[in-house]
């Protein structure tokens, strides 16, 4: 099995999408950056699974929290940061329809992408604060 090529871009945008984790475990983002923006350029990357972006991220997001906050319970956000996360594709249907409410397909990618990343923060979010 050959190792996939990375895009670069890929791990940068998977790596910085984590940095409201900072506000949580500190310094302790950096590594989870780069363990983060990894496994997103793997689910990115050719011939490659993309549970490495849709599970691995958000476990890794989840178990570094439980770590830091020594609450098990945050691992409970996993399955809704997968689940309420819709995929950002050019086929699917959020972008669908954020290309019909701005008939661009640069501005529906950038929406879909912020309306993504939007729920997929607050879902760890509401998580967190239940906890708590």
């Amino acid at each position: 099995m050959k190792f996939p090529k990375l895009n670069l871009e890929e791990i940068f945008i998977g790596a910085m999408l984590q940095f409201p984790l900072y506000f949580i475990v500190g310094w302790y983002i950096l590594p989870i950056q780069a363990i983060c923006g990894i496994l997103w350029a793997l689910g990115g990357a050719e011939n490659s699974s993309k549970f490495f972006r849709r599970l691995g991220v958000p476990l890794v997001v989840c178990l570094s929290t439980a770590v830091v906050l020594h609450k098990l319970s945050i691992l409970i956000a996993v399955p809704f940061m997968i689940w309420l996360a819709p995929s950002y594709g050019a086929s699917g249907w959020l972008f669908k329809l954020c290309l019909k409410l701005t008939s661009n397909q640069k501005m529906a990618d950038f929406l879909c992408r912020g309306i993504t990343y939007i729920i997929y923060w607050t879902s760890f979010t509401l998580v967190l604060v239940f906890i708590k």
